[in-house]
This record gives structure tokens, sequence and C-alpha cells, in this order.
């Protein structure tokens, strides 16, 4: 792949999009993590549609933002302030949980 201006711009708007909906505030009645993750789901879908590098890559960045910043986007204060809950297990049983065969 070579890095012309059209493939560097590809690359970075699905970033942008992001960022841009990251710092708008949150709607009244959502919560911040259901804002964040469809921050990065319409990400994804930008990346989709220009495809800058495979759709497949693209999923699996997705999913591992979403795992990696699960705290900021899947979980809530009252999951994570339970000392019985453990994040990381959860998000990335979370994260594999669309590849399993059942």
């Amino acid at each position: 792949m070579s890095l012309s201006k059209d493939n560097i711009w590809k690359l970075l708007a699905p970033l942008v999009v992001m960022g841009v909906m990251l710092l708008i505030p949150v709607p009244d009645g959502m919560p911040p993590q259901a804002w964040h993750y469809f921050a990065v789901f319409v990400a994804m879908i930008v990346g989709m549609i220009l495809e800058p590098i495979p759709a497949t890559a693209i999923s699996f960045i997705a999913v591992t933002i979403c795992v990696i910043g699960s705290n900021y986007l899947l979980f809530d204060a009252s999951e994570l302030a339970d000392p019985a809950f453990k994040a990381s297990k959860q998000a990335l049983k979370w994260g594999l949980a669309g590849f399993s065969s059942t």
C-alpha cells in the first residue's frame, strides 16, 4: 500500500469522525458509554465505506478499541465499582463473543 494523499485521507477520516463525535456532548437520556460506543461504531462504518485497509481489519481494530477502552465504552460506574466485577475479564468475554461457534 502506497501512502498517497488519498490513502492518508482515507486512513485519518474514521479517526477524525470518532474524535469529533467524542467531543459532541452526550444526548440527554443516553448513557455516556452508549454514546462513546456509538462513536466507535460510526468510525468503523466510515472506515468500511472508505476502505483504506481491508474491512476485516477495520472490524478487528474496532473490536480491539472497544475491549481496550471498555471502562469508557462498555461498562458504567456501578458495574466498575462492584468489587466482584472483573472489567478486563468481561471485556475480553464481550470481545470474543461474536467469534464463538455456539
